[in-house]
């Protein structure tokens, strides 16, 4: 083993046991630890972490459960695999990320239905508003994430279900807190724009299923961006 380590990283504090997990995974890697190798104690980690160590046991019960380290009672955590994993942080991050937004997308479609049934023209005035923007500034190869979230939030406004449009806005609350890894994909949500543009003329036209289709499409295209972001955290 080395006699000299690399400084152990300090962490923020989203999904902290998950981060921890994945920043004794780096310090594993920098410092080329294999299996029989001892960590740092629980004490050394919580201070390098600044941290409590219940976080810290929390993060090592995760490798423990990948099989990466085993925790040896009154001895302390040992390298068990000389395979170390990706990011278990992003690994997390991602069934959330995709579980939230399915059912973002389940929960929009009732209301784009429901649109689809009912909608006067000074609502579709107002929906096409945001819709007309982000065109306009596809045109030019910008993506307007803003008018983007108006639009959808008009959808929300005019499904005139309070506790749907809350429980929605929830959710996109969730997500956009996750989205703040996602980087680089700016351009598959531009290409979601004709998608939209189909969502509001099935609604206008009272298509129940080219509105669905369009909903789907949109859904599938994020779930695409997803894919991506993965693909760089794993490079």
């Amino acid at each position: 083993m080395k006699e000299r380590f690399s400084p152990i990283k300090p962490v923020s504090k989203d999904l902290l046991y998950m981060k921890i997990a994945d920043a004794i995974l780096d310090y594993i890697k920098e410092n080329n630890l294999k299996a029989g190798d001892k960590l740092p104690s629980e004490r050394t980690l919580a201070e390098q972490f600044i941290t409590s160590r219940n976080s810290v046991r929390e993060a090592l019960r995760v490798l423990e459960n990948e099989n990466i380290i085993k925790v040896k009672t009154g001895m302390g955590a040992y390298i068990s695999s000389d395979r170390i994993a990706d990011s278990l942080y992003v690994k997390l991050w991602k069934v959330n990320y995709k579980e939230l937004l399915e059912i973002k997308y389940l929960l929009e479609k009732s209301l784009v239905q429901k649109l689809c049934k009912s909608i006067e023209q000074k609502e579709l005035d107002y929906l096409e508003e945001p819709l007309l923007q982000m065109e306009e500034a596809a045109a030019g190869g910008i993506y307007l994430q803003k008018c983007d979230y108006t639009f959808h939030s008009r959808i929300r406004q005019l499904g005139k279900n309070l506790t749907m449009e809350q429980m929605i806005d929830n959710l996109v609350i969730a997500l956009d807190n996750y989205g703040k890894d996602l980087h680089g994909v700016e351009g598959i949500w531009c290409s979601t724009i004709p998608y939209h543009r189909d969502m509001f003329e099935a609604i206008k036209d009272g298509n129940l299923f080219k509105a669905e289709e369009a909903c789907l499409k949109i859904y599938e295209t994020d779930e695409q961006a997803l894919g991506l972001v993965e693909k760089i955290a794993n490079n």
